[in-house]
């Protein structure tokens, strides 16, 4: 059924949708999703796209925000094993990715519904990254990269907790944000520090 009343419709999709057979994604590569999650992810772009007149697909990467009481993903993990009092972390090193901040994913769509820029857009923080290098920027943040221990492992490890499958490389880069010249989002780093300094403070005294 097509969206008679034209209204905008806004999907946030994931980077997850693709294989990680290449090295980055941009926003006109064609996904490959590789497990339940990615293809229903996929498949709802798919359905906004070809029943909606005026759509935002926004697709972001791996998501941080909201702080201690409400953030589920990587860096709330994270933050609650060294609140526990871990003194090693044990990484998967060999998954890369891209941070996506939800302030600035929030503020770029802002931009483009503004400027009815209706399109699928990549959205991700800027800058290249893995897993382990997020974790060790993490600790340099916090000023505990000397006290903390951070071990490498492979996906296999967490194999019991995370069963899904995973692409190995979810990279993706804003290419037609930039060439609407409207790519808000800021370097993963300086987000991440933006995202510990005003949600943590004290979270681990």
């Amino acid at each position: 059924m097509t969206n008679e009343l034209n209204i905008p419709v806004l999907y946030i999709s994931t980077a997850g949708i693709f294989d990680g057979g290449k090295e980055f994604y941009d926003d006109w590569d064609q996904p490959n999703p590789l497990g339940v999650y990615a293809r229903s992810k996929y498949m709802g772009e798919r359905y906004v796209v070809e029943n909606a007149k005026r759509f935002l697909v926004c697709r972001a990467g791996w998501m941080m925000g909201a702080g201690p009481q409400k953030d589920k993903k990587f860096i709330q993990k994270l933050m609650k094993q060294l609140k526990d009092g871990k003194n090693e972390l044990f990484i998967v090193d060999d998954k890369d990715g891209t941070p996506t901040f939800t302030h600035d994913f929030a503020r770029n769509v802002k931009a483009l519904i503004q400027k009815e820029f209706w399109g699928l857009y990549n959205m991700v923080c800027g800058g290249q990254t893995s897993r382990f290098e997020v974790a060790n920027e993490l600790l340099k943040i916090l000023n505990i990269q000397d006290k903390v221990k951070l071990t490498p492992v492979s996906s296999d490890y967490f194999k019991d907790i995370y069963f899904a499958q995973r692409p190995p490389c979810e990279r993706l880069i804003n290419r037609k944000l930039n060439i609407r010249n409207l790519n808000l989002m800021r370097d993963w780093k300086v987000a991440l520090k933006e995202y510990i300094d005003t949600y943590y403070k004290g979270y681990l005294d």
